[in-house]
């Protein structure tokens, strides 16, 4: 006798295991960045093997992975079978989304994980066709490095000629412009400020193909100097914001390029990490896949490269988003950073949450948001 139909669910060993980063994969409410709901976790991981119970293994992210490719596949065949524009862009959002959700934390196949990463693009790119979003692409070479970027603007019916404040936003190491950055440049881009997003070194469709850039204030350089040429932009109000890894970034851009900017948003960076070999095996590889390093102790090396010392002297507002238990970014470095600051430079810290802070994530978007309005446009009026 068969068994009876059920809906389908998350598997209850496979939520204590995700509990952490499942609020990451329904990344804010996104107008047009892609995105996933509820019920497309549960499809794609309903009847999840009891027995990969082990985060740090290869055989649980190629099940993983091979569930959401799957998700993707179909949200792509519904795009193209959608009889509306309204209906193929909500379904080449999803698309986009599933392959990014299928790729984050899988490393087994470097040309694989590219080819997702590619349709992460691709469909993103699609579900943009019909839409009034002023969205510019383009690209700049950094050294040998090929760096793709989009250029959004505020609504410009209003004022075609206006000069617009200017986020400039990065990646951390595994997420992607199309999903996590495009969330948080929309919540930019609806109080009137124009957002910079770039696949750097070592980033976006780059992770794996060439390594971060240790200097990477450098590209952030070749960045302002592409704006001071955008007609659209102001670059006299000039933001940074940067998650997770990007939030080092952030921090980096404030201690060398201080006087380019009016504010700097690190969220859940820190000026040191933790000793490689204290982290969990899969945040090994992520480090170890972007920087495209060697053995451990070549990584800790990296690591020690990587430390930041305080500023000689503080140019920049900085905003700090941190989780008191962090295992990636200690706090403690963080805070030692800001006191070395000042009262000027606020540290927002929760209590219990771990990196990048995700249960809370729709509030401090608002909070960091709402900042950096203050910063770029509201001291200019």
């Amino acid at each position: 006798m068969k068994s009876p139909l059920k809906p389908a669910h998350l598997p209850e060993h496979l939520y204590r295991l995700c509990s952490y980063f499942l609020p990451r994969l329904m990344f804010l409410r996104s107008v047009h960045g892609a995105q996933i709901s509820w019920g497309d976790i549960t499809i794609a991981l309903q009847d999840f093997p009891a027995g990969l119970q082990d985060l740090s293994s290869a055989e649980f992210w190629e099940e993983w992975m091979q569930r959401w490719n799957q998700q993707g596949y179909e949200y792509s065949r519904l795009a193209g079978e959608s009889g509306s524009t309204a209906g193929a862009k909500a379904a080449w959002r999803s698309a986009a989304a599933c392959f990014h959700w299928a790729e984050f934390m899988y490393f087994s196949d470097p040309v694989q994980k590219t080819q997702m990463r590619q349709a992460v693009k691709e469909c993103f790119m699609k579900s943009l066709e019909h839409t009034k979003l002023p969205l510019s692409t383009g690209e700049f070479m950094y050294g040998d490095v090929r760096v793709p970027y989009y250029l959004v603007l505020p609504d410009v019916s209003s004022d075609s000629k206006k000069r617009w404040p200017c986020v400039i936003l990065s990646n951390g190491l595994d997420s992607v412009t199309e999903v996590e950055v495009f969330a948080f440049a929309e919540q930019f881009l609806a109080r009137g400020i124009a957002v910079f997003m770039f696949d750097g070194p070592g980033q976006g469709i780059n992770l794996g193909c060439n390594s971060i850039d240790m200097q990477f204030e450098n590209v952030v350089q070749k960045i302002i100097a592409r704006l001071r040429f955008e007609s659209a932009v102001d670059s006299s109000r000039l933001g940074f914001f940067g998650i997770s890894f990007g939030g080092y970034l952030a921090l980096r851009v404030a201690r060398y390029l201080g006087t380019e900017f009016r504010a700097v948003v690190n969220l859940s960076g820190g000026p040191s990490l933790s000793p490689y070999a204290t982290l969990p095996r899969r945040l090994k590889e992520d480090f170890r896949y972007a920087f495209m390093g060697g053995d451990d102790a070549d990584m800790q090396r990296l690591f020690d490269q990587l430390r930041l010392t305080e500023p000689e002297q503080n140019t920049v507002d900085t905003l700090s988003v941190h989780g008191a238990l962090d295992d990636i970014f200690p706090l403690k470095e963080l805070q030692h950073f800001h006191q070395y600051l000042g009262i000027n430079h606020p540290l927002k810290i929760y209590p219990t949450e771990a990196h990048v802070c995700l249960n809370y994530i729709s509030q401090y978007s608002i909070e960091v948001s709402d900042w950096l309005e203050t910063k770029l446009v509201k001291s200019a009026d």
